[in-house]
């Protein structure tokens, strides 16, 4: 099975799955939404380049972030 696109972890997510609302449309500039739109793209047959998409995080949010157990 070909690798449609890789899907960043986001808190996007999670604040869309908790409106009930698609994260592309709750946050359509967030890294995961372009990873879903770009996965979408591939499975219709477009050449879209593969990325893998990163969110800017902020100096407060790398201290004080979660951290991986």
């Amino acid at each position: 099975i070909p690798l449609l696109g890789i899907i960043p972890e986001s808190d996007a997510v999670l604040n869309a799955s908790n409106l009930g609302c698609p994260v592309t449309l709750n946050a359509a500039e967030s890294a995961p939404a372009k990873a879903y739109i770009d996965a979408a793209r591939r499975l219709e047959g477009d050449t879209v380049p593969m990325v893998v998409p990163m969110e800017r995080r902020g100096l407060m949010s790398k201290i004080f972030g979660r951290r991986a157990a």
